[in-house]
Protein backbone atom coordinates (compact mmCIF):
# COMPACT_ATOMS: atom_id res chain seq x y z
CA UNK A 1 0.00 0.00 0.00
CA UNK A 2 1.37 3.42 -0.96
CA UNK A 3 0.97 5.75 1.98
CA UNK A 4 3.37 8.50 0.93
CA UNK A 5 2.00 11.98 0.29
CA UNK A 6 3.37 15.37 -0.71
CA UNK A 7 3.96 17.02 2.65
CA UNK A 8 6.72 19.50 1.82
CA UNK A 9 6.24 23.26 1.84
CA UNK A 10 6.78 24.16 -1.79
CA UNK A 11 9.73 26.44 -2.58
CA UNK A 12 7.52 29.20 -4.01
CA UNK A 13 5.77 29.54 -0.64
CA UNK A 14 4.29 32.95 0.16
CA UNK A 15 6.31 34.98 -2.34
CA UNK A 16 3.71 37.72 -2.67
CA UNK A 17 3.03 38.07 1.04
CA UNK A 18 6.58 37.95 2.36
CA UNK A 19 8.81 38.77 -0.64
CA UNK A 20 10.83 35.62 -0.20
CA UNK A 21 12.91 34.02 -2.93
CA UNK A 22 14.64 30.81 -4.03
CA UNK A 23 14.70 28.05 -1.42
CA UNK A 24 13.64 30.35 1.40
CA UNK A 25 11.08 28.77 3.64
CA UNK A 26 8.42 30.91 5.31
CA UNK A 27 9.28 33.07 8.35
CA UNK A 28 9.35 31.24 11.66
CA UNK A 29 5.96 32.57 12.79
CA UNK A 30 4.34 31.26 9.59
CA UNK A 31 5.99 27.88 9.99
CA UNK A 32 4.80 27.79 13.58
CA UNK A 33 1.25 28.70 12.50
CA UNK A 34 1.29 25.84 9.98
CA UNK A 35 2.48 23.31 12.56
CA UNK A 36 0.03 24.50 15.23
CA UNK A 37 -2.90 24.39 12.80
CA UNK A 38 -2.07 20.86 11.63
CA UNK A 39 -1.59 19.73 15.23
CA UNK A 40 -4.89 21.26 16.33
CA UNK A 41 -6.88 19.67 13.50
CA UNK A 42 -5.63 16.28 14.67
CA UNK A 43 -6.43 16.93 18.34
CA UNK A 44 -9.55 16.42 20.43
CA UNK A 45 -11.21 18.05 23.40
CA UNK A 46 -12.02 21.58 24.52
CA UNK A 47 -8.69 22.00 26.30
CA UNK A 48 -6.78 21.65 23.01
CA UNK A 49 -9.03 24.32 21.49
CA UNK A 50 -8.35 26.75 24.32
CA UNK A 51 -4.59 26.17 24.13
CA UNK A 52 -4.65 26.69 20.35
CA UNK A 53 -6.54 29.98 20.75
CA UNK A 54 -4.12 31.23 23.39
CA UNK A 55 -0.92 30.28 21.56
CA UNK A 56 -1.77 30.67 17.87
CA UNK A 57 -4.55 33.21 17.43
CA UNK A 58 -4.82 36.98 17.67
CA UNK A 59 -5.78 38.55 20.96
CA UNK A 60 -9.17 39.58 19.58
CA UNK A 61 -10.16 35.91 19.40
CA UNK A 62 -9.95 35.71 23.18
CA UNK A 63 -12.45 38.58 23.43
CA UNK A 64 -15.01 36.34 21.68
CA UNK A 65 -13.96 33.09 23.30
CA UNK A 66 -17.30 31.30 23.21
CA UNK A 67 -17.90 32.08 19.54
CA UNK A 68 -14.39 31.04 18.54
CA UNK A 69 -14.44 27.81 20.51
CA UNK A 70 -17.58 26.76 18.66
CA UNK A 71 -16.14 27.82 15.30
CA UNK A 72 -12.84 26.02 15.84
CA UNK A 73 -14.40 22.80 17.11
CA UNK A 74 -16.81 22.74 14.16
CA UNK A 75 -13.89 23.26 11.80
CA UNK A 76 -11.89 20.50 13.45
CA UNK A 77 -14.77 18.06 13.21
CA UNK A 78 -15.28 18.92 9.52
CA UNK A 79 -11.61 18.29 8.66
CA UNK A 80 -10.64 15.50 11.04
CA UNK A 81 -11.13 12.76 8.42
CA UNK A 82 -9.05 14.53 5.75
CA UNK A 83 -5.63 14.60 7.40
CA UNK A 84 -3.88 11.64 5.75
CA UNK A 85 -2.10 13.97 3.34
CA UNK A 86 -1.46 17.65 4.03
CA UNK A 87 -0.03 20.09 1.48
CA UNK A 88 0.93 23.66 2.35
CA UNK A 89 0.39 26.18 -0.44
CA UNK A 90 0.87 29.94 -0.88
CA UNK A 91 -1.84 32.51 -0.32
CA UNK A 92 -1.53 36.33 -0.57
CA UNK A 93 -2.80 36.74 3.00
CA UNK A 94 -1.42 33.67 4.75
CA UNK A 95 -1.29 30.06 3.64
CA UNK A 96 -3.53 27.29 2.37
CA UNK A 97 -3.79 23.73 3.63
CA UNK A 98 -4.85 21.14 1.08
CA UNK A 99 -6.11 18.09 2.96
CA UNK A 100 -6.87 14.58 1.74
CA UNK A 101 -8.25 11.51 3.47
CA UNK A 102 -11.37 9.35 3.85
CA UNK A 103 -13.34 12.54 4.40
CA UNK A 104 -12.43 13.73 0.92
CA UNK A 105 -10.29 16.56 -0.42
CA UNK A 106 -10.59 19.84 1.50
CA UNK A 107 -8.98 23.27 1.39
CA UNK A 108 -8.51 25.48 4.44
CA UNK A 109 -7.37 29.07 3.95
CA UNK A 110 -5.58 30.43 7.01
CA UNK A 111 -5.36 34.23 7.27
CA UNK A 112 -2.47 35.76 9.19
CA UNK A 113 -2.02 39.13 10.86
CA UNK A 114 1.37 40.61 9.95
CA UNK A 115 1.72 42.82 13.03
CA UNK A 116 0.75 40.31 15.72
CA UNK A 117 2.20 37.44 13.67
CA UNK A 118 -0.77 35.31 14.67
CA UNK A 119 -3.72 33.60 12.98
CA UNK A 120 -6.57 36.03 12.26
CA UNK A 121 -9.20 33.80 10.68
CA UNK A 122 -10.00 30.63 8.74
CA UNK A 123 -11.94 30.08 5.55
CA UNK A 124 -13.08 26.65 4.35
CA UNK A 125 -12.99 26.63 0.55
CA UNK A 126 -14.26 24.37 -2.18
CA UNK A 127 -12.15 21.24 -2.89
CA UNK A 128 -9.01 21.81 -4.99
CA UNK A 129 -9.26 21.36 -8.77
CA UNK A 130 -8.58 17.84 -9.96
CA UNK A 131 -7.03 16.37 -13.06
CA UNK A 132 -8.08 12.79 -13.70
CA UNK A 133 -5.40 10.89 -15.56
CA UNK A 134 -5.47 7.43 -17.06
CA UNK A 135 -2.97 5.34 -18.95
CA UNK A 136 -4.99 5.94 -22.10
CA UNK A 137 -4.95 9.75 -21.79
CA UNK A 138 -1.34 10.35 -20.66
CA UNK A 139 0.06 11.15 -24.11
CA UNK A 140 -2.75 13.56 -24.96
CA UNK A 141 -2.43 15.16 -21.51
CA UNK A 142 1.21 16.10 -21.97
CA UNK A 143 0.66 17.25 -25.54
CA UNK A 144 -2.04 19.54 -24.17
CA UNK A 145 0.07 20.75 -21.26
CA UNK A 146 2.85 21.76 -23.67
CA UNK A 147 0.42 24.08 -25.48
CA UNK A 148 -0.49 25.61 -22.09
CA UNK A 149 3.05 26.59 -21.14
CA UNK A 150 4.53 23.52 -19.44
CA UNK A 151 7.86 22.10 -20.61
CA UNK A 152 9.75 19.06 -19.40
CA UNK A 153 10.08 15.30 -19.56
CA UNK A 154 7.71 12.59 -18.32
CA UNK A 155 8.51 8.93 -17.69
CA UNK A 156 6.25 6.21 -16.30
CA UNK A 157 7.12 2.55 -15.83
CA UNK A 158 4.34 0.41 -14.35
CA UNK A 159 5.33 -2.98 -12.94
CA UNK A 160 8.29 -3.21 -15.28
CA UNK A 161 6.52 -2.01 -18.43
CA UNK A 162 7.41 1.44 -19.80
CA UNK A 163 4.06 3.12 -20.36
CA UNK A 164 5.35 6.46 -21.62
CA UNK A 165 8.61 8.38 -22.05
CA UNK A 166 7.62 11.82 -23.32
CA UNK A 167 9.67 15.03 -23.71
CA UNK A 168 7.36 18.01 -24.20
CA UNK A 169 7.69 21.76 -24.66
CA UNK A 170 10.89 23.74 -25.11
CA UNK A 171 14.26 23.25 -23.44
CA UNK A 172 15.66 26.54 -24.71
CA UNK A 173 13.29 28.98 -26.38
CA UNK A 174 16.12 31.34 -27.29
CA UNK A 175 17.80 28.62 -29.34
CA UNK A 176 14.48 27.06 -30.47
CA UNK A 177 15.46 23.74 -28.91
CA UNK A 178 12.76 21.30 -27.74
CA UNK A 179 13.16 19.08 -24.71
CA UNK A 180 14.66 15.64 -25.32
CA UNK A 181 15.06 12.44 -23.35
CA UNK A 182 18.65 13.37 -22.44
CA UNK A 183 18.19 17.03 -21.51
CA UNK A 184 19.66 18.20 -18.20
CA UNK A 185 17.49 19.74 -15.48
CA UNK A 186 18.11 21.38 -12.13
CA UNK A 187 17.01 18.81 -9.54
CA UNK A 188 16.19 20.91 -6.46
CA UNK A 189 16.60 18.97 -3.23
CA UNK A 190 17.17 15.57 -4.88
CA UNK A 191 20.85 15.50 -3.68
CA UNK A 192 19.45 14.62 -0.26
CA UNK A 193 19.35 11.05 -1.59
CA UNK A 194 23.03 11.29 -2.56
CA UNK A 195 23.84 12.34 1.00
CA UNK A 196 21.82 9.49 2.48
CA UNK A 197 23.59 7.01 0.18
CA UNK A 198 27.00 8.34 1.24
CA UNK A 199 26.15 8.03 4.94
CA UNK A 200 24.86 4.50 4.40
CA UNK A 201 28.11 3.56 2.64
CA UNK A 202 30.27 5.00 5.44
CA UNK A 203 28.17 3.11 7.98
CA UNK A 204 28.60 -0.08 5.95
CA UNK A 205 32.36 0.51 5.90
CA UNK A 206 32.39 0.87 9.68
CA UNK A 207 33.66 4.45 9.54
CA UNK A 208 30.66 5.78 11.43
CA UNK A 209 27.44 4.59 13.04
CA UNK A 210 24.00 6.08 12.50
CA UNK A 211 23.69 6.44 16.27
CA UNK A 212 26.96 8.35 16.64
CA UNK A 213 26.46 11.80 18.19
CA UNK A 214 27.61 14.72 16.05
CA UNK A 215 30.11 15.59 18.79
CA UNK A 216 32.22 12.72 17.47
CA UNK A 217 32.81 14.64 14.24
CA UNK A 218 32.23 18.33 15.02
CA UNK A 219 34.11 20.49 17.51
CA UNK A 220 32.55 22.96 19.93
CA UNK A 221 28.97 21.71 19.74
CA UNK A 222 26.65 23.74 22.02
CA UNK A 223 24.98 21.86 24.87
CA UNK A 224 21.52 21.91 23.28
CA UNK A 225 22.86 20.13 20.19
CA UNK A 226 25.08 17.51 21.82
CA UNK A 227 22.26 14.90 21.81
CA UNK A 228 21.89 15.13 18.00
CA UNK A 229 22.89 11.91 16.23
CA UNK A 230 23.47 11.12 12.58
CA UNK A 231 20.16 9.27 12.59
CA UNK A 232 18.41 12.39 13.88
CA UNK A 233 19.89 14.40 11.01
CA UNK A 234 18.70 11.85 8.45
CA UNK A 235 15.16 11.48 9.80
CA UNK A 236 14.07 15.05 10.55
CA UNK A 237 14.48 14.63 14.30
CA UNK A 238 17.48 16.93 14.85
CA UNK A 239 15.45 20.01 15.76
CA UNK A 240 17.52 22.14 13.37
CA UNK A 241 15.55 24.76 11.39
CA UNK A 242 15.08 24.12 7.68
CA UNK A 243 17.58 26.72 6.40
CA UNK A 244 20.33 28.90 7.89
CA UNK A 245 20.75 31.78 5.41
CA UNK A 246 20.64 35.31 6.82
CA UNK A 247 19.89 38.85 5.64
CA UNK A 248 23.50 39.38 4.52
CA UNK A 249 23.22 36.65 1.86
CA UNK A 250 22.30 38.10 -1.53
CA UNK A 251 20.47 34.86 -2.31
CA UNK A 252 19.31 32.22 0.20
CA UNK A 253 20.90 29.34 -1.69
CA UNK A 254 23.35 30.79 -4.23
CA UNK A 255 25.24 33.23 -1.98
CA UNK A 256 28.69 31.81 -1.32
CA UNK A 257 29.04 30.44 2.22
CA UNK A 258 31.93 28.15 3.09
CA UNK A 259 31.72 25.04 5.23
CA UNK A 260 33.16 26.66 8.36
CA UNK A 261 30.65 29.51 8.24
CA UNK A 262 27.80 27.09 7.58
CA UNK A 263 28.74 24.99 10.62
CA UNK A 264 28.96 28.10 12.81
CA UNK A 265 25.55 29.29 11.72
CA UNK A 266 23.91 25.91 12.36
CA UNK A 267 25.54 25.54 15.76
CA UNK A 268 24.23 29.01 16.71
CA UNK A 269 20.66 28.37 15.59
CA UNK A 270 17.92 27.91 18.14
CA UNK A 271 16.51 24.39 17.89
CA UNK A 272 12.85 23.95 17.02
CA UNK A 273 12.58 21.14 19.56
CA UNK A 274 14.74 18.86 21.68
CA UNK A 275 16.49 16.32 19.42
CA UNK A 276 14.57 13.10 19.02
CA UNK A 277 11.25 14.46 20.31
CA UNK A 278 9.57 15.60 17.08
CA UNK A 279 9.88 15.48 13.30
CA UNK A 280 10.49 18.54 11.10
CA UNK A 281 12.36 18.49 7.81
CA UNK A 282 15.68 20.37 7.76
CA UNK A 283 17.77 21.04 4.66
CA UNK A 284 20.47 22.27 7.02
CA UNK A 285 20.67 18.84 8.64
CA UNK A 286 21.82 17.38 5.33
CA UNK A 287 24.45 20.11 5.05
CA UNK A 288 25.72 18.97 8.43
CA UNK A 289 25.78 15.39 7.13
CA UNK A 290 27.77 16.56 4.08
CA UNK A 291 30.36 18.06 6.43
CA UNK A 292 30.51 14.79 8.39
CA UNK A 293 31.03 12.89 5.12
CA UNK A 294 34.02 15.10 4.36
CA UNK A 295 35.48 14.67 7.84
CA UNK A 296 35.10 10.89 7.90
CA UNK A 297 36.19 10.22 4.31
CA UNK A 298 38.89 12.89 4.11
CA UNK A 299 37.43 13.81 0.71
CA UNK A 300 35.39 16.71 -0.57
CA UNK A 301 31.68 15.86 -0.51
CA UNK A 302 31.27 16.04 -4.29
CA UNK A 303 34.50 14.08 -4.91
CA UNK A 304 33.21 11.31 -2.61
CA UNK A 305 29.95 11.13 -4.57
CA UNK A 306 31.75 11.01 -7.90
CA UNK A 307 34.14 8.25 -6.83
CA UNK A 308 31.65 5.97 -5.09
CA UNK A 309 28.38 6.56 -6.96
CA UNK A 310 28.32 8.81 -10.01
CA UNK A 311 31.28 7.48 -11.97
CA UNK A 312 30.69 3.76 -11.23
CA UNK A 313 27.03 4.19 -12.19
CA UNK A 314 27.95 5.95 -15.45
CA UNK A 315 26.33 9.28 -14.50
CA UNK A 316 28.14 11.54 -16.94
CA UNK A 317 25.45 14.25 -17.11
CA UNK A 318 25.25 14.96 -13.38
CA UNK A 319 27.18 17.78 -11.73
CA UNK A 320 27.24 20.67 -9.29
CA UNK A 321 26.14 24.24 -9.88
CA UNK A 322 28.84 26.20 -11.66
CA UNK A 323 30.32 23.06 -13.21
CA UNK A 324 30.38 22.80 -17.00
CA UNK A 325 32.05 19.38 -17.39
CA UNK A 326 32.16 18.52 -21.13
CA UNK A 327 28.63 19.79 -21.69
CA UNK A 328 27.25 22.49 -23.98
CA UNK A 329 24.58 25.11 -23.39
CA UNK A 330 22.25 23.12 -25.65
CA UNK A 331 22.50 20.13 -23.27
CA UNK A 332 20.60 22.05 -20.54
CA UNK A 333 16.95 22.92 -20.16
CA UNK A 334 16.55 26.61 -19.29
CA UNK A 335 14.64 27.35 -16.10
CA UNK A 336 11.48 29.39 -16.55
CA UNK A 337 11.82 31.30 -13.27
CA UNK A 338 10.32 33.39 -11.70
CA UNK A 339 13.90 33.93 -10.50
CA UNK A 340 16.36 33.91 -13.39
CA UNK A 341 20.11 34.09 -12.93
CA UNK A 342 22.56 33.99 -15.83
CA UNK A 343 22.03 34.00 -19.58
CA UNK A 344 20.71 31.44 -20.03
CA UNK A 345 19.20 30.51 -16.66
CA UNK A 346 20.96 27.13 -16.27
CA UNK A 347 22.88 25.55 -13.36
CA UNK A 348 26.42 26.11 -14.76
CA UNK A 349 25.69 29.86 -14.61
CA UNK A 350 24.70 29.88 -10.93
CA UNK A 351 28.19 29.79 -9.44
CA UNK A 352 29.76 27.06 -7.30
CA UNK A 353 27.44 25.21 -4.94
CA UNK A 354 27.32 27.07 -1.64
CA UNK A 355 27.27 25.34 1.72
CA UNK A 356 23.89 26.99 2.17
CA UNK A 357 22.56 24.00 0.20
CA UNK A 358 25.49 21.58 0.06
CA UNK A 359 24.18 18.10 0.82
CA UNK A 360 20.56 19.03 0.08
CA UNK A 361 20.70 20.75 -3.31
CA UNK A 362 22.99 22.52 -5.72
CA UNK A 363 23.17 19.91 -8.48
CA UNK A 364 21.79 19.01 -11.91
CA UNK A 365 21.03 15.70 -13.62
CA UNK A 366 18.96 13.84 -16.20
CA UNK A 367 16.28 11.16 -16.18
CA UNK A 368 18.81 8.56 -17.34
CA UNK A 369 21.39 9.50 -14.72
CA UNK A 370 18.90 9.37 -11.84
CA UNK A 371 17.71 5.98 -13.02
CA UNK A 372 21.33 4.81 -13.13
CA UNK A 373 21.90 6.11 -9.60
CA UNK A 374 18.99 4.26 -8.03
CA UNK A 375 19.62 1.12 -10.06
CA UNK A 376 23.24 1.11 -8.88
CA UNK A 377 22.22 1.54 -5.24
CA UNK A 378 19.78 -1.39 -5.50
CA UNK A 379 22.16 -3.63 -7.46
CA UNK A 380 24.22 -4.82 -4.49
CA UNK A 381 27.40 -3.51 -6.12
CA UNK A 382 27.91 -0.70 -3.60
CA UNK A 383 25.42 -1.11 -0.73
CA UNK A 384 24.51 -4.37 0.96
CA UNK A 385 20.89 -5.35 1.52
CA UNK A 386 20.44 -3.61 4.87
CA UNK A 387 21.99 -0.35 3.65
CA UNK A 388 19.88 -0.36 0.49
CA UNK A 389 16.72 -0.30 2.58
CA UNK A 390 16.05 3.49 2.37
CA UNK A 391 16.04 3.17 -1.42
CA UNK A 392 13.73 0.15 -1.60
CA UNK A 393 10.79 1.79 0.15
CA UNK A 394 7.76 3.34 -1.56
CA UNK A 395 8.31 7.07 -1.96
CA UNK A 396 6.69 10.12 -3.51
CA UNK A 397 8.94 13.18 -3.75
CA UNK A 398 8.70 16.76 -4.96
CA UNK A 399 11.83 18.87 -5.44
CA UNK A 400 12.27 22.27 -7.01
CA UNK A 401 13.62 25.81 -6.94
CA UNK A 402 12.54 29.34 -7.75
CA UNK A 403 14.65 29.27 -10.90
CA UNK A 404 11.91 27.28 -12.61
CA UNK A 405 12.72 23.61 -12.13
CA UNK A 406 10.45 21.03 -10.53
CA UNK A 407 11.00 17.29 -10.15
CA UNK A 408 8.10 15.04 -9.12
CA UNK A 409 8.90 11.36 -8.75
CA UNK A 410 7.55 8.16 -7.25
CA UNK A 411 8.91 4.67 -6.67
CA UNK A 412 6.91 1.59 -5.75
CA UNK A 413 8.99 -1.53 -5.27
CA UNK A 414 10.01 -3.50 -7.06
CA UNK A 415 9.66 -1.98 -10.54
CA UNK A 416 7.16 0.90 -10.74
CA UNK A 417 8.65 4.38 -11.13
CA UNK A 418 7.45 7.75 -12.32
CA UNK A 419 9.39 10.94 -13.08
CA UNK A 420 8.18 14.36 -14.15
CA UNK A 421 10.93 16.93 -14.80
CA UNK A 422 9.79 20.49 -15.50
CA UNK A 423 11.71 23.57 -16.60
CA UNK A 424 8.61 25.67 -17.33
CA UNK A 425 5.76 25.12 -14.90
CA UNK A 426 2.81 27.12 -16.21
CA UNK A 427 -0.07 27.97 -13.89
CA UNK A 428 0.57 26.90 -10.28
CA UNK A 429 -2.95 25.63 -9.61
CA UNK A 430 -2.77 23.54 -12.79
CA UNK A 431 0.62 22.22 -11.66
CA UNK A 432 -0.70 21.14 -8.27
CA UNK A 433 -3.62 19.39 -9.95
CA UNK A 434 -1.14 17.60 -12.21
CA UNK A 435 0.91 16.36 -9.24
CA UNK A 436 -2.22 15.09 -7.51
CA UNK A 437 -3.37 13.41 -10.70
CA UNK A 438 -0.04 11.64 -11.12
CA UNK A 439 -0.05 10.44 -7.53
CA UNK A 440 -3.58 9.09 -7.99
CA UNK A 441 -2.42 7.28 -11.13
CA UNK A 442 -0.03 5.11 -9.10
CA UNK A 443 -1.27 1.63 -8.11
CA UNK A 444 -2.45 1.59 -4.51
CA UNK A 445 -1.60 -2.03 -3.76
CA UNK A 446 1.74 -3.51 -4.85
Amino acid sequence: MLKSAILAILPFFLLNFYSLSAQDGPPNFVREAVMRTESYLGSSGKKATEVFMKEAMMRTALDNKTVWIQKLETLRQELSQSLDGVGVLPDPDGFMLELNGPGGAKRLRVLLDREEQKIADFELLAPPPSLKLSLATLLDTFDSLATEGLSGLFFYKLKGEVILKKPFGMANRGLHLPNTENIIFGTGSRPIDYTVAAIQLLDQQGKLSLDDPITKFIDEVPDDKTPITIRHLMTGQSGLPDFFDNDEDWDPDLAWVDRHTAMQRMMNQKLLFKPGTADEHSHGAFGLLAAIIETVSNQAYYAFLREHFFDPAGMDRTGEYGEVRDLQVADFAVGGGPQKIGLPNIPPNWGPTSWLIKGSGGMYSTLGDLQKFYSYLRSGKVLDESHQRPFRQATVNLDGSMRGFELFSAYLPPDTELYLFLNETGDRSQLRALFRGLEALLPKDD
